[in-house]
């Protein structure tokens, strides 16, 4: 299971046994319960799906309360595919990395690299747009050299090295460059944790801006088209419960009706499944 925040673009992956709505309930009222609950919930299951998923959380959380949010556009639709697909080969990838099958393992890293990357939308990483600051990876993220990092094995190594190190550079630097520490003022832990308050909503609001720009581009990329008129072909995306590795990813169908509903257009579209493959057994397809 993917879940995604609209906003900050934070990814959270939970393994699941089943595709119950009860089991992705109970991942969800967790992950609700760690970093807060949404106001709106979409999925790519549709309404009926979500709407079960919601009944299932009331009963886990009965204070809490979600709708359910309108289907999404082709192209956001388009874009949570890519990014599930992403998904899938850096989990691919971690598997082959570490010479193991056990795929479940391999989510939690996923996840965390899915987080630290920096998003193109939102100018920044998810995971600064959630929490105001870049992840630590321990030493790793400090200013010590590669080899000295090596070297250090526990917390005497770790003080003698930093002593060593910080003493050396204060060494080669000039008097210009070196801070005159007894002048320093010490910084409170409420100052401390008002700066960081400070960095999340400037974040947040910087991730909230590009957001913007991404969807008036959208927008824009969309006027673009021709509008689609009773009787045409158009391009359906296969949902990849209905589709097997080999299969193509999108197929061939004729718009039967559609509703105008503001700027949204939904369109009902009879799928021509003779156009991409015959429907197998057990591949969970169904003809409609």
């Amino acid at each position: 299971m993917v879940y995604q925040d609209h906003l900050t673009k934070f990814v959270l992956l939970r393994a699941l046994q089943s595709k119950r709505a009860t089991e992705v309930a109970y991942q969800l009222n967790y992950i609700f319960l760690t970093i807060g609950a949404p106001c709106i919930l979409q999925s790519e299951d549709g309404r009926e799906f979500v709407n079960n998923v919601t009944s299932e959380l009331a009963s886990l959380w009965p204070e809490l309360k979600i709708v359910h949010g309108k289907p999404r556009r082709s192209q956001s639709q388009d874009s949570v595919e890519r990014a599930n697909q992403d998904i899938e080969i850096m989990i691919g990838s971690w598997m082959k990395d570490n010479v193991t099958k056990k795929r479940v393992e391999g989510l939690r890293y996923v996840q965390f690299m899915k987080n630290r990357a920096y998003h193109s939308v939102i100018k920044q990483s998810p995971y600064k747009a959630l929490f105001g600051i870049e992840p630590r990876v321990q030493l790793l993220t400090s200013s010590l050299p590669q080899e000295i990092i090596n070297y250090i094995q526990d917390k005497d190594d770790l003080r003698k090295v930093t002593e060593d190190y910080c003493n050396d550079n204060l060494a080669e630097g000039s008097d210009d460059n070196v801070a005159d520490v007894s002048n320093q003022e010490k910084v409170s832990s409420s100052e401390k944790v008002s700066s960081t308050e400070n960095d999340i909503r400037k974040a947040r609001t910087t991730a909230a801006e590009n957001l913007v720009k991404q969807a008036k581009k959208m927008k824009a990329t969309s006027d673009k088209s021709p509008p689609a008129n009773i009787g045409d072909n158009v391009t359906k995306p296969i949902p990849d419960v209905d589709k097997g590795k080999g299969d193509l990813r999108n197929t061939i169908g004729v718009i039967l009706q559609k509703n105008d509903e503001g700027e949204t257009m939904f369109a009902r579209i009879l799928i021509a499944w003779a156009n991409y493959q015959t429907p197998r057994a057990g591949n969970g397809m169904r003809r409609t």
